[in-house]
């Protein structure tokens, strides 16, 4: 890790906007919609234009040690939490998420890098609805109508600039509501608290590769904590 990367002085949002090739393997064409691709530019909604403030920051080859990326995280954390409470997100039964995330149950020991997120550093929360369910990782079957899971995420540019990453959310919806996504509602918001897309909602094209992602996952589309970060 880059010196400096574990000072809180360190943190910033505005961090160079390093390439993400490669960074999504679950990304046929790395470009478009999709704020883990390639592409600075276009309609990508995690770099605006490329900008030096932009939400992608660095992902990639950046490998932090465990006390390393507890460290990000708690510099970074109260950074994410402000600007993921200005979307003002609740779910289906009206419960805050961007702003109440924070408080649910965590379920990895530390964050831990996630290639399916584009190569952030990424942690794993859940509501009350889903907690004992999602607790049982591959073993569980469907979870409950009304569980949210929420992955807040961060990044680490080349020069050791810890920059804010999207925070992903899925909710459990009643049979029904899409079976593509085996009636999960993706949600991006992005770290100022823009929400680029929600399924079958305003932007539903932006998150439609959350749902290529996790339908390959062999339990509700779930993709699970690496054993080694599990509570």
């Amino acid at each position: 890790m880059a010196a400096g990367c574990s000072a809180c002085d360190a943190c910033s949002a505005c961090g160079a906007c390093a390439a993400c090739s490669g960074c999504n393997p679950c990304a046929a064409a790395c470009g478009g919609c999709n704020p883990c691709a390639a592409a600075c530019g276009g309609c990508n909604p995690c770099a605006a234009g490329c900008g030096a403030c932009g939400g992608c920051g660095a992902c990639g080859d950046i490998e932090l040690s465990n006390e390393e990326a507890q460290a990000a995280y708690d510099c970074i954390r109260g950074q994410l939490q402000a600007g993921y409470a200005k979307a003002d997100l609740v779910s289906s039964d009206g419960s805050d998420v961007s702003g109440q995330y924070m408080d649910w149950g965590v379920f990895n020991t530390v964050a831990y890098k996630s290639w399916t997120h584009g190569g952030r550093f990424v942690n794993n929360f859940a509501n009350g609805v889903a907690a004992a369910s999602y607790g049982t990782m591959e073993e569980g079957g469907a979870m409950p109508v009304g569980s949210v899971l929420a992955k807040d995420s961060f990044a680490v540019t080349g020069k050791g600039m810890v920059v804010p990453g999207p925070l992903f959310v899925m909710e459990k919806m009643p049979g029904g509501f899409n079976a593509d996504s085996e009636d999960w509602r993706y949600t991006l918001v992005m770290p100022n608290g823009k929400i680029i897309g929600t399924t079958d909602g305003a932007g539903s094209g932006n998150v439609a590769f959350c749902i290529d992602c996790h339908v390959y996952a062999e339990r509700d589309s779930m993709l699970f904590i690496p054993e080694e970060y599990r509570n």
